[in-house]
């Protein structure tokens, strides 16, 4: 038989059980936001090379912090806009549409005016010169545009997803990146102006794609703030900023302690490994999280529901994990091919920074009993402790252990999270997990992570082999898992659906 033909039947196999079709709708709605995501997030990971090369670290360490505070900002400036927006559109009638948009790029151009502007005076402030350990001067009038650019971005991207319109979401990424790649290469590379070029390539990149969404949006909107559509849609959405906003200050923490208790060098190796752990952000993060949010409120629906939601987050865990252990595998290949010698030592980094980033996937499947229950407060206050825990924890590592430390304590108080999310769910609705499924992803992390050496990222055709040979066994190691897990499955619900006309026709 053709493979092509086999595998269209064992889907359509697979969507006649609610747990099979669940899984398959899941998997089909993250592999079409796979494309638009990655797009998006492929131009920082094009740019990490010419970033390390024409960067040494500490102007790189510079970068790191402006990097992550301009994303505070425009968390805050946007007002959580995007998520309000969502339900909003889908509420309000069609004639409303063009002034619930306009009402909310408005509402976000001022926010971000205000933030952008505040950002700018503090980075060319002496003030900022305290902050960063240099002046900031030369590219402080930037901030502003950017973090004004880049709000409207996220508002107008809210839009699209709202209207189904997956090819102009996607075409983002495909208009970004060949602006900023080659604004930045000329700027970096040809003019050589350091950091001054590197934020007029992202403003370059901005400026390409906002023009892009207002020609793509410009028949969707009236300019017109609205306020009976934009007061409940900021009272809903300003409380989940706080979520939000902890999450990136974990980031920011580690940051900020590093460059208090460290160096600038030190802050830019960290940096350097947080650009290359995007890569799961890409591949696994962005497009199960935009999935995932269409198929929350669904599945509570059907009638094995709770079993849904179990083995969703089972295989999320295992896949996630099974991920971080690929890219463990190819750390040394990553930082050869990415980054310059200066920056391999960061090499060491990258396992805490890719479990971070699988942690944070996790939490989403971990908090359906919150969601289900509607406790969204329970939310603000797990991302609480998370945070004071972190905290906590890099005052006491920094000062000892450096760019290490901060990865453990960002990695503990992330992990945090999902435990009480769990907690706090089960008693609002309880959810059921196999040990071994649980258990056999992180003995092979171990494992691997004890078999590939640390260090400055040795490299060679030879460890590249070895890297592949060990990867392959990996991926086979976790399909085999799932594979048996999803057989083991299938037993139990025949066999539940064999008893069950038996106890009806005892009962009558």
């Amino acid at each position: 038989m053709h493979p092509l033909r086999r595998i269209s039947e064992l889907l359509e196999r697979a969507k006649r059980e609610p747990i099979g079709a669940a899984l398959v709708s899941l998997a089909g709605d993250s592999a079409v936001y796979l494309t638009g995501g990655a797009l998006v997030g492929l131009g920082n990971i094009i740019l990490i090379p010419l970033y390390t090369r024409c960067l040494p670290p500490r102007e790189f360490g510079v970068y790191a912090l402006v990097d992550v505070t301009v994303l505070l900002v425009v968390t805050v400036s946007a007002l959580k806009l995007d998520v309000s927006y969502l339900k909003w559109f889908a509420d309000t009638e069609p004639g409303c549409h063009r002034e619930l948009l306009g009402s909310t790029l408005l509402a976000g151009l001022v926010a971000s005016a205000v933030g952008g502007l505040a950002l700018s005076l503090l980075a060319g402030s002496k003030l900022g010169e305290l902050w960063l350990h240099a002046s900031g001067r030369g590219f402080a009038w930037m901030l502003l545009p950017i973090v004004t650019f880049e709000t409207l971005q996220v508002l107008f991207l809210a839009d699209l997803r709202a209207r189904r319109r997956a090819v102009c979401y996607s075409a983002v990424g495909l208009v970004r990146l060949p602006v900023m790649v080659v604004a930045s290469y000329y700027l970096l590379a040809i003019r050589q102006i350091g950091l001054l070029g590197l934020f007029l390539g992202r403003l370059a990149g901005d400026t390409a794609v906002l023009l892009f969404l207002i020609i793509v949006s410009l028949r969707s909107v009236v300019f017109r703030i609205s306020p009976g559509l934009l007061k409940p849609m900021l009272r809903f959405g300003l409380p989940l900023i706080w979520s939000v906003f902890t999450v990136m200050l974990q980031d920011a923490a580690g940051r900020y302690f590093l460059s208090r208790y460290g160096t600038m060098e030190q802050v830019g190796l960290l940096g350097a490994a947080i650009k290359i752990g995007a890569i799961f952000q890409v591949l696994i993060s962005m497009p199960f999280g935009v999935a995932w949010g269409g198929v929350l409120f669904q599945i509570v629906k059907e009638r094995e529901a709770q079993v849904i939601y179990s083995k969703i987050f089972g295989y999320v865990y295992v896949l996630a994990l099974g991920m971080v252990t690929v890219l463990t595998i190819f750390g040394s290949t990553l930082f050869h091919v990415f980054t310059s010698p200066a920056y391999y030592s960061a090499v060491t980094l990258l396992p805490l920074i890719l479990l971070v980033r699988a942690i944070s996937t996790i939490e989403q499947p971990a908090s359906v009993g919150i969601y289900l229950s509607g406790r969204t407060g329970l939310l603000a206050l797990s991302y609480t402790v998370a945070l004071c825990l972190n905290v906590l924890l890099l005052w006491l590592l920094v000062p000892g252990y450096g760019s290490i430390g901060v990865g453990w304590a960002w990695l503990l108080g992330s992990t945090a999270v999902p435990i009480l999310f769990l907690l706090l769910g089960q008693k609002h609705y309880r959810l059921s997990f196999s040990v071994k499924l649980l258990a056999m992803p992180l003995v092979l992390l171990v494992v691997i992570m004890l078999l590939v050496p640390s260090g400055d990222a040795p490299w060679s055709g030879h460890v590249f082999l070895f890297q592949c040979v060990l990867s392959l066994v990996v991926l086979l190691v976790i399909g085999a898992l799932i594979s048996y897990d999803l057989r083991s499955l299938r037993r139990q619900i025949r066999l539940r659906e064999r008893r069950t006309p038996i106890l009806e026709v005892s009962s009558q």
